[in-house]
């Protein structure tokens, strides 16, 4: 494939009088779907294609099928999908690509021996059986099918078919960035040949190890989604697990799924929010495997071309605490070998007025303390690797007694207390042991530009009391049972796990006031349950405060999430609340259910929801 070629894509608009072929969809409601043939490459004797089909129903559509006929050439082998049959071919969806969620698509690559061109489409997510001939060229073409309403369960059929053409007719470019041409800029990794199949010159071979990436330039002519698509090969034993990061800004985690094959390529697809003119897509691997083989990117949409790559990074990847030297350090050990045996010790030695970025390492161990951090330009360091090792615990409740007949309440109960301007907090693990029946605090976070990495907040009722302020949490593991988020801070929850471990009513609490824009924001990620929640028992929210905010975008919801999605605590009421969400999935994941005064985000919606424009001046090293 010639990398520095354009392709370009022609959609027709094709409606349809009647259907050619027996139809059935599982689904739950009348549906409206989209199929879009595409030929990716032409030879003499051959040519491959690909399908993409697009759930464009308001409910999760599982196990989707689609056949499709050629005029002029016969179908050898697919990829993505299981093929069957003969002209008509169908391609049946494997376990790890069945589920879409609404506005979610799926791929599936095929190789014909022939001429390309006139492919008749259908099946149980396209809708309506097609007829269409579409724009040939040596470097693709497509058709998009649009189907009529289909009432689910109901086999429909025809013995012929007929079509028109409408007079309209869209088109939209491909752009696919190859190894070793403009656009592809950085790897720490080898480009090999190996595994047959690549195109191109080779395919990115990665390093097996966390944060093995590669980086590309990508040009774009307005502001708005595009679609990129990452083929790959993965032929070892386990799915490989990497993070796509757009302008600094990670966009969601990716599963690239294993066939057994490194000479079977794959194709995984995501939404990716580019800004006018030059964006850097980069895929960072998150397990100790490293990536898959990575063949190419594709970006699909109008004004995509490559850029020239930087220098130098604008924004380089900030590197794990226990490797910053050019900082104070005091180090702690509970065994004595450190300067210090408790964390709060050593935060004494600090004025309240300090000035200077300091490090307080912490040696693995437990720590059994009640911490007040009122010191700024503090990093909480814990040793690399060894997170859940190093806790800071205590067990005070909102009920336990204040020595004055009173209680301490749910802010006094809290095991970390951090009221102070610029800390960083990494590798450690907050707890309150307290356990079930009152509130009990693991962190409060009260102040701006707090930032958490690799740490797990461990709790019942209000784990994470997010006071005020702007905080950023990534790749931390938080967990609870009733509200166990809560506060008025503007809060990014980047990639982490949101884990239940009992029953309550909801994950999060917001109390954002009615002036600030964001409140709690959840990217990607995912939000899991252990075995003894129910189904259906928790919901992603209610609003402490009336103007409560909290939005989860691409996040991975488990079955425990009820399907209204959202309720209101106490005398508050849903129709001021700010609550939405942009393409979760997963089992928990109901947009025709949700509460009506909740919001399904458009793309352009979402695509506001970034690093930059939350927290506006502050960009945290962490999110880097």
């Amino acid at each position: 494939m010639n990398s520095s070629k354009q392709e370009r894509r022609y959609y027709n608009a094709l409606k349809f009088s009647a259907l050619t072929a027996s139809i059935l969809l599982a689904a739950s409601q009348h549906t409206m779907a989209a199929c879009t043939y595409t030929v990716t490459n032409n030879w003499g004797g051959g040519f491959t294609g690909e399908i993409k089909v697009t759930n464009n129903t308001t409910q999760t559509a599982n196990n989707w099928s689609v056949s499709w006929q050629e005029a002029n050439a016969s179908v050898t082998n697919a990829w993505n999908a299981t093929l069957s049959g003969s002209n008509p071919y169908t391609a049946t969806a494997l376990s790890w690509n069945a589920t879409l969620a609404p506005g979610a698509s799926a791929s599936f690559g095929f190789q014909a021996n022939g001429t390309a061109g006139a492919p008749k489409v259908n099946g149980s997510l396209c809708g309506a059986a097609t007829s269409s001939t579409p724009t040939t060229s040596k470097s693709s073409s497509s058709t998009t099918v649009t189907s009529s309403s289909i009432k689910s369960s109901v086999p429909v059929s025809s013995s012929k078919s007929s079509s028109s053409i409408a007079s309209s007719v869209a088109n939209e470019s491909s752009w696919v960035f190859e190894e070793s041409a403009v656009g592809f800029c950085s790897t720490a990794s080898v480009i090999d040949t190996k595994h047959t199949g690549y195109t191109g010159t080779g395919f990115v071979d990665s390093d097996n190890a966390v944060g093995a990436s590669i980086t590309w330039s990508v040009s774009a002519a307005s502001a708005k989604t595009y679609t990129a698509q990452i083929r790959f090969g993965n032929g070892g034993t386990a799915a490989r697990r990497a993070t796509i990061v757009v302008n600094d800004t990670q966009i969601k985690t990716l599963d690239f799924p294993t066939n057994s094959n490194w000479t079977q390529w794959q194709t995984v697809n995501v939404d990716v929010p580019l800004k006018a003119g030059t964006n850097s897509i980069k895929l960072v691997a998150e397990t100790a495997d490293g990536l898959a083989n990575i063949d190419n990117l594709r970006v699909t949409g109008n004004g995509i071309t490559p850029a020239a790559c930087p220098t130098t990074p604008t924004n380089p990847t900030s590197s794990d605490c226990n490797s910053i030297t050019n900082q104070p350090i005091l180090r702690v050990a509970a065994d004595g070998s450190g300067q210090y045996k408790t964390v709060q010790a050593a935060l004494n030695t600090l004025s309240n007025s300090n000035t200077t970025p300091t490090q307080i390492r912490i040696k693995p161990g437990t720590y059994r303390e009640k911490l007040s951090v009122t010191k700024p330009f503090v990093t909480f360091c814990g040793e690399t690797g060894k997170t859940s090792s190093t806790i800071l615990t205590y067990n005070d409740g909102a009920s336990t007694s204040n020595g004055n007949g009173g209680t301490i309440g749910t802010s006094g109960s809290a095991s970390v207390t951090i009221k102070a301007n610029d800390i960083s907090v990494e590798n450690i693990t907050i707890e309150n042991s307290f356990g079930v029946g009152s509130q009990a605090v693991a962190l409060l976070a009260q102040g701006q530009r707090l930032q958490f990495r690799n740490c797990r907040l461990l709790g019942n009722q209000d784990t994470l009391y997010t006071h005020s302020g702007t905080q950023y949490y990534r790749n931390c593991h938080i967990q609870g049972t009733v509200d166990f988020i809560f506060g008025a801070a503007t809060a990014v929850f980047d990639n982490n796990t949101i884990h239940s471990v009992g029953g309550g009513s909801a994950l999060t609490a917001p109390s954002t006031e009615q002036n600030v824009p964001y409140g709690l924001v959840f990217l990607g990620g995912k939000v899991t349950a252990a075995s003894n929640v129910s189904k259906g028992s928790v919901a992603l929210g209610r609003n402490w405060r009336p103007y409560g905010a909290a939005t989860y975008i691409r996040t991975e919801l488990g079955q425990h999430i009820s399907a209204v999605g959202w309720v209101k605590m106490s005398e508050n009421t849903l129709d001021t609340a700010r609550f939405s969400e942009y393409l979760t999935t997963g089992a928990g994941a109901n947009p025709s259910a949700r509460a009506k005064q909740s919001k399904q985000l458009s793309a352009s919606e979402a695509a506001k929801y970034t690093i930059s424009n939350i927290f506006s001046s502050w960009t945290p090293s962490y999110s880097k």
